[in-house]
């Protein structure tokens, strides 16, 4: 085999591992629930009945994000695909982003409401606090998994 075919298989390979590894990392949450949890009642002061109130609206939300991450990755996978393929449908290469656009619009527009809905938990002082924490990293989000408040 010659060295540049080699090379090039090598490089391919290595790149393939490295998307496949930072894809892994991207997905996987940084901390446990508990640990969100636990870091919110002690950084925004909330009792016990907030506290319970919070993880309640956590727990409906949840599986809601996840769906929303999944379909996300889903239609990443298939413009990933679209772009691949020779020759290229246009066409269903435009359908996709405009499905990518519009799951990214639903996703972040139930996340604020998720994340207001958190807020309104909270005192006003802390609950303005935490939206001033919290919304910008929504801008932001990457939609791989859900997102960090921390």
């Amino acid at each position: 085999m010659k060295p540049f075919v080699r090379l090039a298989l090598l490089a391919l390979v290595v790149a393939a591992l490295a998307y496949g590894l930072t894809r892994w990392l991207a997905c996987s949450h940084t901390g446990s629930d508990a640990d969100e949890l636990a870091w919110m009642k002690t950084e925004f002061h909330l009792t016990p009945s907030q506290t319970v109130a919070i993880e309640k609206l956590h727990d409906d939300y949840n599986p809601v994000c996840l769906e929303h991450c999944h379909l996300i990755r889903e239609t990443r996978v298939r413009l990933t695909a679209i772009e691949a393929a020779t020759p290229r449908d246009f066409a269903a290469y435009a359908a996709a982003q405009t499905e990518m656009t519009r799951l990214k619009a639903v996703c972040h527009d139930a996340t604020k409401k998720h994340l207001e809905a958190v807020a309104a938990q909270m005192s006003p002082d802390e609950g303005r606090r935490f939206l001033a924490l919290t919304l910008p990293k929504l801008a932001g989000q990457s939609h791989d998994a859900p997102l960090d408040p921390r």
